[in-house]
């Protein structure tokens, strides 16, 4: 079974007073477009969404109103995004996950994952055990130190930026998240928990239209191509 668990926490910070999730695109408020993508694929199972509690009631109503019937949870949100994540997973136990079964942590932003991206990270899952979507980088990546003088440039050929989904069985996810807090290690995202643990995680490419929205200016971004 394949579990999404979409984390729709976050606190919008630099939106400047817009709660990204319920901006309006085609009449349907971003967070919509997001689970539709997991709604409308054949190899999902269950959708959990992790949330704020006082937005609870609000989601809801928007779950029956599109019918996005496989929404069959929303978690509440931790601290940080590791702790959302990790209620998510909780809530994939309840929801009877085996060792198996792949755990899909996608960010509520991310509305332009295709089906076709999905499913490549689902393949390479099965695989590998963890995987996640990334974007190839473009530009040139230099190092530099406190002063701002470039130490090294770095080869962009080995350079991939990590976006959503990120994939890892549940197994291991219980494994990494768990072994994470007991050592108070916080990742930058989900896969970086398996990989402290020597793990392999394979890296599918995804298009550069997948993106988080993170300012005013990636909602203009996002509207246009919806």
């Amino acid at each position: 079974m394949n579990i999404a668990v979409i984390l729709a926490s976050g606190s919008s910070k630099r939106m400047k007073g817009i709660n990204k999730l319920f901006f309006k695109i085609k009449k349907k408020p971003l967070i919509v477009h997001t689970i539709r993508v997991f709604e409308a694929h054949p190899q999902i199972k269950k959708i959990i969404l992790v949330a704020k509690r006082k937005n609870f009631k609000k989601l809801t109503d928007l779950i029956k109103k599109h019918k996005l019937d496989k929404v069959i949870k929303i978690a509440e949100g931790g601290k940080e995004r590791q702790n959302s994540a990790f209620n998510g997973l909780q809530a994939a136990e309840e929801l009877g996950a085996k060792d198996k079964d792949i755990i899909l942590f996608h960010n509520g932003a991310n509305p332009l994952v295709s089906e076709s991206e999905i499913s490549s990270c689902l393949r390479a899952a099965k695989r590998y055990g963890a995987a996640l979507a990334g974007q190839l980088a473009r530009d040139t990546v230099k190092i530099i130190n406190g002063k701002g003088e470039v130490l090294k440039t770095l080869d962009r050929r080995k350079i991939f930026l990590a976006q959503t989904p990120q994939l890892i069985e549940y197994k291991l996810a219980q494994k990494v998240f768990i072994r994470a807090f007991k050592e108070n290690f916080r990742g930058t995202d989900d896969v970086s928990l398996v990989e402290r643990l020597g793990k392999k995680v394979k890296i599918v490419p995804c298009s550069y239209k997948n993106i988080k929205v993170t300012t005013k200016d990636d909602l203009k971004t996002i509207k246009a191509f919806l």
